[in-house]
């Protein structure tokens, strides 16, 4: 639930947030049309992400869990670069990055907050879990519309997503459990011992 919670405050404030994040990064002299190719683009490369995370999310080599830590990392740091490193970078790296960011958010955290809770739990309390997870993941929503909006300079917009990854990261390490290669009812016998 934590890490659910966590990552909606990075990728709800980045999308509710959007404008501003792609002023940012392509400068303030950018157009309407230079704005929206660039939210167009990176609608896109989301959508190359979200389709990447389809494929190989239950890949033993690879599974939800380190799916989830990797995305994180990654995300964090291509948002944590574009926070301290926007002055002296040319607009045209600062988006790259950040579609960088938008890749791996959805090749990662995006795809598995959801998966992660409908398998972790036992049957008996899995739905019950899962929208207690969800629930924390619009609480993220929420905190990051409140957060964000007292950002004083656009850097700490990409510096709470950045921190905010790396806690969500942190929390997937310490607390979620390897499930790729077992079945949902090797997960219950594990429960019930």
């Amino acid at each position: 639930s934590i890490t659910w919670l966590l990552w909606d405050i990075a990728f709800y404030g980045n999308k509710l947030f959007q404008s501003t994040f792609l002023l940012a990064l392509t400068g303030e002299n950018a157009t309407l049309t230079q704005i929206s190719g660039a939210s167009a683009i990176n609608a896109f490369v989301a959508l190359l992400g979200y389709y990447t995370a389809a494929m190989i999310v239950d890949k033993p080599t690879i599974g939800r869990l380190r799916l989830q830590q990797t995305g994180f990392v990654i995300t964090g740091t291509l948002f944590l670069i574009c926070g301290f490193l926007s002055e002296h970078l040319s607009s045209t790296t600062l988006v790259i990055i950040y579609l960088g960011s938008s890749f791996f958010g959805q090749c990662g955290p995006n795809c598995t907050t959801f998966l992660i809770p409908a398998e972790v739990f036992p049957t008996e309390m899995r739905t019950v879990c899962h929208g207690i997870s969800a629930s924390a993941g619009k609480l993220g929503a929420l905190i990051a519309s409140l957060l964000f909006t007292f950002a004083k300079t656009d850097s700490a917009l990409f510096l709470i997503s950045g921190y905010t990854s790396f806690a969500a990261a942190i929390f997937t390490f310490l607390t979620i459990p390897d499930l790729t290669t077992l079945d949902l009812y090797e997960i219950d016998k594990q429960w019930r011992m």
